[in-house]
């Protein structure tokens, strides 16, 4: 059994919540896992309010259930627990207010796969 990280997410250098990145797509270089908000009232309205500010595309945003599922914001970023930026193409939100909201963060290359997530990339291809 690995280790469990939890990584810091912030929207405009502001902390948000955190995620331990339980799912991957490895072979497509994909994390994503469920956000622990913190101090956010409405997880909904935050997302809105900053996509509608900052121009990002919201693929579905259903007022009525609470309901957003976004392209990559930019302003959004991951940290590992070493304070390092994650990098790659950046972090999509999806989720409703009264369930989970998510994070999906592509762009991960093999050998950060192979090293930070070395649980997925193990789980995935076996161990080398």
């Amino acid at each position: 059994m690995h280790l469990k990280k939890t990584y810091r997410i912030e929207l405009n250098e502001v902390k948000i919540g955190t995620t331990d990145f339980e799912f991957a797509d490895t072979p497509m270089g994909v994390i994503h896992g469920k956000i622990n908000f913190e101090n956010v009232k409405s997880p909904y309205e935050l997302i809105k309010n900053h996509c509608k500010k900052h121009n990002v595309i919201i693929n579905i945003n259903d007022k009525k259930i609470k309901f957003i599922d976004t392209q990559v914001i930019p302003e959004l970023k991951v940290y590992l627990e070493n304070g390092t930026e994650l990098n790659g193409w950046g972090g999509a939100i999806s989720g409703m207010e009264k369930d989970d909201f998510e994070i999906q963060f592509g762009g991960i290359t093999s050998e950060i796969m192979q090293t930070e997530f070395k649980h997925h990339y193990e789980q995935y291809y076996g161990n080398e």
